[in-house]
């Protein structure tokens, strides 16, 4: 799979990533380490432990990771658990929508896996 079949695959943004990273080439060289980065495993852990805090910290962290990547559909779901986590105003919803941004997240993990 291209990049630009992988980012088609997720509905995320080819081109702004492109033309905000300078070029299909560095997309490729970065695009790796949002699978070895920590944030995931941190909201995950957040949730186990019932720590909000870094729940939040976590999913806004992912929120901003997803803007620059241009993975348009995570860096919606997790904006929307981070608004449901903001400090005093932990909403019972988040939970739900926590399992839709696992669901982004794996979506968006197994496209980055199939890259040629």
């Amino acid at each position: 799979m291209t990049v630009k079949e992988c980012y088609d695959s997720i509905g995320a943004d080819y081109s702004g990533v492109v033309a905000r990273m300078c070029g299909e080439e560095r997309v490729l060289k970065f695009l790796p380490k949002f699978i070895n980065d920590p944030t995931y495993g941190d909201l995950i852990k957040g949730f186990e432990e019932e720590n909000w805090e870094l729940a939040f910290r976590a999913a806004h962290t992912m929120k901003g990771l997803c803007s620059n990547f241009g993975f348009s559909k995570l860096q919606k779901s997790s904006s929307d658990l981070c608004e449901l986590l903001r400090p005093g105003i932990y909403n019972e919803s988040a939970p739900a929508q926590l399992e839709i941004v696992k669901a982004d997240y794996n979506e968006t993990i197994k496209a980055i896996s199939s890259l040629d």
